[in-house]
């Protein structure tokens, strides 16, 4: 009697880990896809206007949850690439302004945490395909690091890069059409650069003769579609981010897309750009990875003017319908992007949310996914999206402020519907407001995008109260290096790009005196 007892609490204990094994949640895959140069215009299942279609966007945008008041932390590339990857504002970096230059060192601090660390930390396997941008240590001839072209071996590892980062594999290019001009695996050249340059499509730089502009799109749409694919069975999660090259500059369509829309190269590699997406999608379907994987699509900044808004809009593709400004503006087309999430099960599909979020939110809110507390010193910028994903609701703004950048460095804050920037224009490529002979136009803009979505109105006079107030919230986000709530961190030197006569006016935003 006593061994049948033995036998049957062994059998229990049995079922009941075998039930737990079974039941268990599996932790669900994650890809980020990041397009480059894209405002939320881009998109047609949010501009009726816009006179082409992206079919596979618009099934993201029916299959989950749409963000139409998202924001890229600036109007130009590499500060919104360090923001995503830190859910750290970057001009808390050292880059105050511009972007990450050719052959500069690396802009992530070698103690920064980042996203793809945190997935790695959690035991999944971490894969980047695309565009880096974020600066590396060059290899010296004899030893060290450069950051002078002469002085580079390019046969060496190049570190400082994603693997450096938390990344497991990593494909890509730095920038396609800036030097060397060659394909990148882990952290060396697939074929060293031998040859240079004078002039040309490229510029002048070294090259991996294999470089064909027309080939990167391609390339990496059908290795994200072959990484997803591999990964079916796998015990093991995944995090995949897909940094795209488009539709930036160069306009390269390659294959079967040059000419497909009949309209412009431009045209061209915008489909192109939304035929990389669905591949991925596929692979997703073919291999029953769907509704175990959370996919965030977004961009990091609005639409750049080399896609020749004039000819596009003769042609009934309409760009910039809705917003004013364009790529690295502090005007809301600069940074208004397409922001999308579709996790099945656990996002109600076709939905919408006109909350105010920045790309930054990405760090947080995958961090709650894996069960992850962030340390007081990482994503000082970054608050959780999960909750308003599944259909919370808050009787405040999820952010209090949120603050946007441009390229000349000119901030701008929002706090609701209310947006002040810091400069008397767009901070960067589009025309300001128009001046009469003689008349000197104020440095201060304060606009109700609530009433006036295409910042027309300057109300900077009429509400002085207004202009105090998200100053002052500027000042503070400044102070305590975060906008979360959290123990104060410090800057990477104060944020230097306030022009003399705001810092004047405003003395709160100048840098403490030492």
């Amino acid at each position: 009697m006593k061994r049948c007892l033995i036998i049957l609490c062994v059998l229990c204990v049995s079922v009941v880990n075998s039930f737990t094994a079974v039941s268990a949640p599996k932790k669900p895959n994650v890809i980020v896809i990041l397009g480059d140069d894209m405002g939320i215009d881009s998109v047609s299942a949010f501009n009726p206007k816009l006179g082409l279609k992206t079919p596979a966007i618009d099934r993201l945008a029916r299959e989950g949850m749409s963000f139409m008041d998202a924001h890229s932390t600036s109007g130009v590339c590499s500060p919104t690439r360090y923001g995503l990857l830190t859910g750290r504002y970057n001009w808390r970096s050292r880059l105050k302004r511009g972007i990450v230059g050719a052959w500069e060192r690396p802009l992530i601090a070698d103690k920064r945490i980042t996203l793809p660390e945190l997935f790695h930390d959690k035991d999944y396997d971490t894969c980047m395909i695309g565009k880096w941008h974020l600066g590396w240590h060059w290899p010296k001839k004899g030893g060290g690091t450069t950051q002078k072209l002469g002085e580079i071996d390019f046969t060496k590892p190049i570190k400082g890069g994603p693997v450096d980062h938390g990344f497991n594999y990593y494909y890509g290019d730095d920038v396609p059409n800036w030097p060397p001009f060659a394909w990148r695996e882990n952290d060396r050249m697939l074929t060293p650069p031998v040859l240079k340059l004078k002039g040309g499509a490229l510029g002048n730089g070294p090259v991996d003769p294999r470089w064909d502009l027309t080939a990167v799109l391609l390339e990496y749409g059908k290795r994200c579609a072959e990484y997803v694919r591999g990964r079916k069975d796998k015990e093991q999660p995944f995090f995949l981010y897909f940094p795209m090259p488009s539709p930036h500059s160069p306009i390269a369509p390659g294959g079967k897309f040059k000419g497909i829309t009949g309209i412009s190269p431009y045209a061209d590699f915008l489909v192109e750009t939304d035929w990389a997406i669905g591949e991925i999608l596929k692979a997703l379907d073919d291999t029953d990875q769907a509704d175990n994987t959370v996919v965030i699509f977004t961009c990091d900044n609005g639409t750049s003017p080399i896609a020749n808004f004039t000819q596009l809009d003769k042609a009934g593709i309409h760009l910039n319908a809705n917003w004013r400004g364009c790529k690295a503006d502090a005007y809301e087309g600069g940074h208004r992007v397409p922001f999308i999430v579709r996790w099945p099960g656990h996002i109600k599909p076709d939905s919408r949310s006109h909350e105010t979020i920045v790309l930054t939110d990405i760090m947080a809110t995958c961090a709650v996914i894996l069960g992850t507390k962030l340390p007081p010193n990482a994503a000082e910028d970054s608050i959780n999206l999960l909750p308003l994903m599944q259909g919370a609701k808050y009787k405040k703004a999820l952010h209090d402020i949120v603050i946007h950048h441009s390229l000349h460095g000119q901030f701008a804050i929002r706090k609701g519907q209310w947006k002040l920037l810091l400069c008397s224009g767009s901070g960067a490529w589009s025309p300001g407001p128009k001046r009469t002979p003689g008349q000197k136009l104020p440095m201060l803009q304060l606009f109700d995008l609530g009433n006036d979505p295409k910042e027309t109105k300057n109300l900077q006079a009429k509400y002085p109260d207004k202009v105090k107030e998200l100053v002052g919230e500027l000042a503070k986000a400044f102070r305590n290096g975060r906008t979360t709530i959290g123990a104060p961190q410090k800057n990477e030197g104060w944020p230097n790009t306030i022009p003399k006569p705001i810092l004047e006016k405003f003395p709160q935003l100048a840098a403490p005196k030492k």
